[in-house]
């Protein structure tokens, strides 16, 4: 009986180092690190190649007003608002209006026009229908209805 107690007793101290060696923090050296997949890059604003100048004219056809604003940010100015505005080159946008906060809606280029409709915000709560100004430039600013754009 003595014998099977000290077999029993030998068994369970092996167990438990085997167990102890297993909840150990060291690596064995037998298993490789898992490879982390390498990190993406953060962006925060649009990616497109450098934008070109602005097209100067009165009569801006709609692909030179659609290459002026897709993928490019701008400051704007109308008598009662102003910020920032982003134009990407789905035909949406998203702005930053001072004072109020952020809101998102769709851009549509025609020749000689902008169009664009802003969706619902907690100011705006029924957003606005696709409104069309005419849309010039001087090559160093758009201007479309009152508002003003400058590139950033």
């Amino acid at each position: 009986m003595r014998h099977a107690q000290t077999v029993s007793g030998l068994s369970l101290a092996i167990l438990a180092l085997g167990l102890a060696a297993c909840a150990s923090n060291s690596t064995s050296p037998d298993l490789a690190p898992a490879a982390q997949p390498p990190a993406a890059p953060i962006t925060t604003a649009p990616v497109a190649p450098a934008p070109g100048p602005l097209p100067v004219g009165n009569a801006l056809s709609a692909a030179d007003i659609t290459k002026a604003l897709a993928e490019r940010k701008f400051t704007y100015a109308a008598p009662a608002n102003k910020g920032t505005v982003t134009f990407y080159g789905d035909g949406t946008f998203q702005y930053d209006q001072a004072g109020k906060g952020t809101g998102t809606g769709l851009w549509q280029a025609s020749d000689g026009k902008l169009c664009q409709a802003r969706n619902p915000t907690a100011w705006l709560p029924k957003g606005t229908p696709s409104i069309c100004s005419p849309i010039t430039s001087d090559g160093t600013r758009l201007t479309t209805g009152q508002m003003q754009l400058t590139p950033l």
